[in-house]
């Protein structure tokens, strides 16, 4: 596992033609060849640099089998999938 994945031209390209999720990246579901498939994996300057619920990428790209772009948002520069202190303590 590695933490920067890079991508292959043609897939650069591609999504070249799209429009960004935000500035400088794009929200894409992967699906790879042995059939898993991830919905929120951000794709910046070439490279896939993060994957939600994972702390590294637990893919190299030629196990990619297709990438489209869904820009389904989460907020990955803070990210956790844990339930925030504050709401455990509301509801206790």
């Amino acid at each position: 596992m590695s933490c920067l994945v890079p991508m292959h031209a043609e897939a650069i390209a591609a999504l070249k033609g799209e429009h960004e999720t935000g500035p400088g990246y794009h929200i894409v579901a992967v699906e790879l060849k042995d059939g898993r498939c991830f919905d929120q994996v951000i794709v910046s300057e070439g490279c896939i640099i993060s994957v939600r619920g994972h702390n590294d990428i637990p893919f190299e790209f030629n196990d990619v089998a297709s990438i489209e772009v869904n820009h389904r948002r989460w907020n990955f520069r803070k990210w956790t999938d844990a339930p925030r202190a504050k709401a455990r303590a509301a509801s206790a």
